[in-house]
């Protein structure tokens, strides 16, 4: 886990898909240098069908959120691996998700 340099913000993002029941979920925290919570927000998605679009989603949310506070520059960590490298351009983007990471590369 990664802190950012002392005056910026750090981003964690999650999001979360149970296939048995079809809950999808996902949320971010902004956190200062020292690990001081900012804001979270923490949101039910519907009609997604995978932790890959949940996990989008709740990047897309989180970087609205620092951006309606005025914050323009932050480090983003995931746990989202192929998130990461489709956003990179290291693998292809799902075709479901094209609209939404077109969202937050916007923002990035």
């Amino acid at each position: 886990m990664a802190h950012p340099r002392k005056g910026r913000l750090k981003l964690n993002v999650d999001g979360a898909f149970k296939k048995t029941s079809g809950e999808v979920g996902g949320g971010g925290i902004l956190q200062d240098h020292d690990g001081n919570m900012c804001c979270a927000f923490a949101k039910v998605y519907h009609g997604l069908n995978s932790s890959l679009a949940a996990e989008a989603f709740a990047l897309r949310d989180s970087l609205l959120i620092c951006s309606s506070r005025g914050v323009s520059e932050v480090l983003v960590e995931t746990d989202s691996l192929n998130l990461l490298h489709i956003i990179t351009g290291q693998l292809p983007c799902p075709w479901e998700l094209v609209y939404i990471l077109q969202d937050v590369t916007a923002k990035t």
